[in-house]
């Protein structure tokens, strides 16, 4: 019997030991599934704290310095997840969708650069002094702007052809210290922070107004509307009229970028305390233009990862989140199959319209 009573016990340990293993990789498997991290890609701390920004066609990545002495900027291949090249001295990036160009600006030496995106070699030089470090591409009037600091609380924009390179107008003094820089794909207008006031540059007269919007980190040409943070909020903006038409409350504060991605119809927002990425829909729910950035899920990075750059890529339904993890920073690829996987997904708005 007691041997018998021996056997039984060790086969229940047994039986427990399965369990306990199968239900810990039916765990693992359920948060892999959620988010999918592809690759996580050591970058340079001088790449990552500037714009992100991805070229769909060539299937590259771009992660940037911000306004800051010897920032660089890291070119990576989408296909393998590795690190093409890096190239120095290079301040914000932005990629023209025509003919795959990407454009940065020099802060220390004054200079807006633009780089062939399948050689990435230099294919023009444009010195305009000041500190360039933000870019923004109009794609129908065919148009860089650039966002300048160094200008002694009074920082310029410029306006560039993407064709021929030459500057079309600037410098265009905007009365305070430069931000970020989002074009609206509606009508071409540049909205921009200047000193923590949300201000837009009209693309015929250039002039510069203020606004009463929070600051403008993105933009959807689909739904024509614009994207802010203004404290612990998201708003949702008309690109036609700048009326806010959502203020959705957040529970936390968010980082100063938001990512669009237009095919799943999906906006992302850093949760820097939270650790986390904040997965938004922007599809029409009581009518075709009614988006109110309802929540679908949230990515989460782990303790000590903190997202503070981010980036879309709508063909492959990918998700770049730059990461910092205790001064070790990298670019995480995630895969994005949420609403995907969601049965239901049409009645949380997809369908009028999309």
């Amino acid at each position: 019997m007691r041997i018998l009573g021996s056997a039984n016990r060790t086969t229940a340990k047994l039986g427990s030991s399965v369990v306990c293993a199968l239900l810990l990789i039916l765990l693992t498997t359920g948060g892999a599934a959620a988010q999918n991290v592809l690759a996580k890609i050591p970058i340079p701390a001088t790449s990552a704290t500037g714009q992100v920004a991805v070229s769909k066609v060539l299937n590259r990545v771009y992660v940037s310095a911000d306004f800051s002495s010897g920032g660089t900027l890291t070119v990576i291949d989408g296909k393998t997840l590795t690190v093409l090249t890096t190239i120095n001295n290079s301040n914000g990036v932005n990629v023209d969708i025509n003919n795959d160009n990407f454009w940065t600006g020099n802060v220390t030496g004054g200079q807006v650069l633009a780089y062939s995106g399948s050689t990435n070699s230099q294919i023009s030089a444009n010195t305009v002094g000041f500190c360039p470090g933000e870019t923004g591409f109009d794609c129908k009037k065919r148009r860089f702007w650039v966002g300048a600091q160094c200008g002694a609380g009074n920082d310029p924009l410029f306006v560039f052809d993407a064709n021929t390179f030459a500057l079309i107008a600037g410098p265009i003094a905007t009365g305070g210290t430069m931000g970020p820089i989002v074009v609206n794909p509606l009508n071409g207008k540049l909205y921009f922070q200047s000193s923590g006031v949300c201000k837009k540059a009209d693309p015929n007269t250039f002039s510069v107004t203020s606004t009463a919007l929070g600051t403008v980190l993105a933009a959807d040409q689909h739904k024509s509307k614009l994207f802010a943070t203004s404290g612990n909020n998201l708003q949702i903006i008309n690109g036609a009229t700048d009326n806010v038409e959502y203020t959705v409350p957040l529970a936390y504060t968010p980082g100063g970028q938001i990512a669009v991605n237009n095919a799943l119809r999906h906006i992302y927002l850093l949760n820097p305390a939270g650790k986390k990425i904040d997965v938004r829909a922007i599809t029409a729910v009581a009518d075709a233009n009614d988006v109110r950035g309802q929540e679908i899920t949230t990515f989460s990075l782990g303790t000590g990862n903190t997202p503070q750059g981010v980036a879309a890529d709508a063909i492959r339904g990918r998700v770049y989140v730059v990461v910092n993890n205790l001064g070790s920073y990298s670019l995480w690829a995630i895969e994005d199959t949420t609403s995907v996987r969601q049965c239901d997904y049409v009645k949380k708005g997809n369908g009028n319209g999309e």
